[in-house]
């Protein structure tokens, strides 16, 4: 993927800018020297009749999003909205109370053609298109028409043309308004995460909207003295200048964004799924490389995008982690002191738990597994049975210390009430409790759920997530940014356990052959959650998901991928694991990371009684 020079790019769009404003300033200022000075005395009294001050707002320039290697994800060009004088142009600017020569009349009698020739040559069109406009010289009520749009979004190199032409042909009329235009250089890419901005500049979703503070700047003012044919150059003319945005550069990694767009769509696809978002991070840093969202849409045309589409899923989406809960499970219970990965646990073929029967994703008999052997198997009642060992206020404290049932923190809007999931308190019944093992009863958002994960993978310390790397003022100068939280949730000794035991789900004989990745060790843990049908509020189909760090000896990566309702199958190790592993294969190396060899996995998931 190309990459952009920002401050580059813009100083040239500024330049094109400053010339077209200097350009039109020279014009009205030949203009004024003819009106106030060699036709001083005849326009003096009109000049007065008609003094007015118009002030006129001064747009700032909306901050530039990049990626962390500075390809441009969104930024504001330099537009103008091009405006005619049709009451002046009829006179070419001649004072209508002095009379006008033999020349003069000529000349402004072929002042709309000409610029009509000027407006087709530089705009496109034909003249007709054009015309019609100059030569509306009055209002419906008869009132001098002195503000005519003819055309919008004009590029300023271009209205910079159609001032140097109008000068060098002599020409009276014409006058523009800054427009900045927001655009999306990329389309739709990491759309969902950067939202869009409505006519009024202002953000409406994604960043743009929960970052409007920080890139939307404080607009200028100027407010000038005006005679019937424009400013007058030693009035009484003020200026306010414009305070551009702040730009901001993100921690997303366009490539690994567009290679998580693509897989999470193919996957979507594959197995005709609602939905599905995939989430790449940094453990060690809390830093988000790529988050995506299936069925996305173009920025630049967001009024055209299915509504359904516009969120972002990784951060207000809920559902039921399923399995991948089954890492937090093991975690508390190893930083209890309550098991350890070699705990042996006599798993039967169900477990009655409040009226309820809990079995496991294969029909089986009675299974003589370690706790590990409980993640390798992804045993629903295995992990139940396990949990029963802690008290459920202590179950409820390290689901709060993950994190889980609040706002991550993370630089995006969406984590509002609604969309925090629901974690409950320790007066939840036994069965509950059994549920929660295994992730189902509790709601979590995918960023959730991530950032908990990550916490164990980081040796057991929870770093608030972030989308944001760094902010500039427009002139570069570093703006300082909040300190991300930091706690530890767990002990070393249990992260390096459950990573332990999370390798028995990916490098172990069970899976390898399906889920290696040449070259590296990695851990995981499959998810396939009921889920809770919205319209109806009941369990309806499935949540398959995937999550996995790498390497093992120093987890760096971590991929989360969740799909929804899949109705082409069932299980997040069919239908999300193939989407994260590709993504884990693409990012080891990319990010410069070693290989490890992959080495047979032989630490004990049964035994014998």
């Amino acid at each position: 993927m190309a990459r952009v020079n920002v401050r580059a790019s813009s100083t040239r769009r500024l330049k094109a800018l400053g010339t077209a404003v200097a350009v039109f300033t020279s014009l009205v200022a030949v203009r004024a020297l003819w009106v106030q000075g060699i036709d001083a005395n005849g326009a003096a009294t009109t000049a007065i009749a008609n003094l007015t001050t118009r002030p006129q707002v001064l747009p700032a320039s909306r901050g530039t999003v990049t990626d962390r290697n500075g390809t441009v994800l969104a930024e504001t060009l330099p537009y103008v909205r091009v405006i005619a004088d049709p009451y002046g142009i009829a006179t070419n600017g001649i004072a209508r109370t002095t009379g006008m020569t033999t020349a003069q009349q000529t000349k402004a009698s072929e002042a709309p053609q000409a610029i009509a020739q000027i407006l087709m040559t530089d705009l496109g069109g034909s003249i007709d298109d054009y015309l019609w406009h100059l030569t509306n010289e009055n209002r419906s009520d008869g009132s001098p028409n002195q503000y005519e749009p003819i055309a919008a979004n004009v590029p300023a190199y271009t209205w910079a043309k159609i001032v140097s032409d109008m000068n060098q042909g002599g020409w009276y009329g014409l006058s523009s308004e800054l427009t900045p235009l927001r655009v999306y250089p990329d389309g739709s890419l990491a759309s969902n995460l950067l939202g869009f901005v409505g006519t009024d500049g202002n953000g409406l979703a994604g960043l743009e909207y929960s970052q409007n503070s920080t890139l939307k700047g404080i607009d200028g003012q100027s407010s000038s003295e005006r005679g019937a044919y424009g400013i007058i150059p030693l009035g009484a003319n003020t200026l306010v200048p414009a305070v551009n945005g702040d730009n901001i550069e993100l921690t997303i990694d366009a490539t690994m964004q567009m290679a998580a767009q693509q897989e999470i769509d193919a996957a979507v696809a594959q197995f005709g799924a609602d939905w599905g978002t995939a989430i790449v991070m940094n453990v060690k840093t809390g830093e988000i490389l790529g988050m995506a969202d299936a069925q996305t849409f173009d920025n630049n045309n967001f009024g055209q995008a299915d509504p359904a589409t516009l969120g972002n899923r990784a951060v207000e989406m809920t559902f039921e982690p399923g399995s991948v809960q089954k890492i937090l499970t093991m975690s508390s219970l190893l930083d209890q002191g309550l098991i350890t990965p070699d705990t042996r646990v006599v798993v039967p073929s169900s477990l009655e738990s409040g009226g309820h029967t809990i079995t496991d994703s294969e029909v089986h008999d009675t299974w003589y597994l370690t706790a590990r052997g409980v993640v390798a198997y992804s045993s629903n009642i295995g992990a139940a049975l396990l949990a029963r060992q802690s008290s459920k206020q202590a179950t409820v404290d390290y689901l709060n210390a993950f994190g889980l049932g609040k706002p991550t923190g993370i630089q995006l809007p969406g984590e509002g009430n609604l969309a925090l999931g629901i974690v409950p308190d320790a007066s939840m019944p036994d069965y509950q409790r059994d549920r929660i093992a295994f992730g189902q009863s509790i709601s979590v958002t995918p960023m959730q759920e991530a950032a908990a994960v990550a916490a164990v993978a980081n040796g057991g310390v929870y770093i608030q997530p972030t989308i944001i790397k760094s902010v500039t003022t427009a002139d570069g100068t570093p703006v300082a940014q909040p300190q991300q939280e930091t706690r530890r949730v767990v002990s070393a000794q249990t992260s390096a356990d459950v990573i332990n035991m999370m390798e028995s789900a990916t490098d172990s004989s069970l899976y390898s052959k399906q889920r290696a990745i040449p070259g590296y060790t990695w851990a995981g843990k499959t998810g396939t959650a009921q889920r809770v049908e919205p319209s109806t509020g009941l369990y309806q189909g499935w949540t398959a998901s995937f999550i996995g760090v790498a390497p093992v000896n120093d987890p760096t990566i971590l991929v989360y991928v969740v799909i929804d309702n899949p109705a082409g199958g069932t299980f997040g190790g069919t239908v999300a694991m193939p989407t994260a592993r590709d993504l884990m294969t693409l990012a080891l190396p990319h990010y410069g990371i070693a290989p490890t060899g992959n080495p047979p996995y032989d630490d004990p998931i049964n035994y014998q009684p």
